[in-house]
């Protein structure tokens, strides 16, 4: 994608995400956020539960740093590394999303609206486990050409990202630790971040894949 491209969506991304987080200043839920949790709660079959719980996992400790750890020592050892270095560079949206938490400064999903299986003590906007899965997954859904995988696998791999995206955005909702708003907040955080890495990496190479 041309970087003029990328760059319209990173300034569509943030202004949608600004606005996002302005209202969810001021709401602690919004037109749909219930809805959709009632509807994800009601999912109670066990291939669902263990599914979404694998993929939650994989963005937390010590799986998401092993596979970051993995990832990153394929790049360097094909001597990919602009790849790596922004792999690397990725993982400051982290602490970044913690401090946006502390701003916005959203309450959890109340036990008397939704059920709440996880009781985490910092704000709700935006999903921090979200954030994670997106500079760790999505990245890697962008970077699988660069591991020098046969077509089969690299296109396993991103299967497999788009799951752990996927799952662990509703694993958040389902748990009763995060509204929908949240989950699509880290969303629309994460999507310039990643726009930009993405062209900076093809400013770096040359315009290469």
């Amino acid at each position: 994608m041309p970087r003029y491209l990328l760059l319209k969506v990173a300034a569509a991304a943030l202004c949608a995400f600004a606005v996002t987080a302005i209202l969810a200043s001021s709401h602690p839920y919004f037109p749909g956020d219930l809805w959709v949790s009632h509807r994800l709660q009601e999912l109670d079959a066990a291939p669902f539960q263990r599914a979404i719980a694998v993929a939650s996992a994989a963005v937390e400790w010590p799986w998401a740093a092993i596979l970051m750890v993995g990832v990153l020592g394929v790049l360097a050892g094909r001597g990919r590394w602009p790849e790596a270095l922004l792999f690397l560079a990725a993982q400051a949206l982290r602490p970044l999303n913690v401090l946006l938490k502390e701003v916005v400064g959203r309450p959890r999903p109340s036990p008397l609206l939704v059920q709440v299986r996880e009781f985490p003590d910092s704000p709700s906007f935006p999903s921090g486990h979200m954030v994670s899965a997106m500079v760790l997954f999505g990245l890697l859904f962008m970077w699988a050409p660069a591991l020098g995988l046969p077509r089969p696998l690299r296109w396993l791999v991103r299967a497999c990202c788009l799951y752990a995206v996927a799952f662990t955005a509703m694993e958040r909702i389902y748990s009763g630790a995060h509204w929908f708003s949240d989950v699509y907040g880290a969303f629309l955080l994460a999507i310039p971040w990643l726009s930009f890495l993405l062209a900076l990496r093809t400013r770096m190479r040359g315009g290469a894949s």
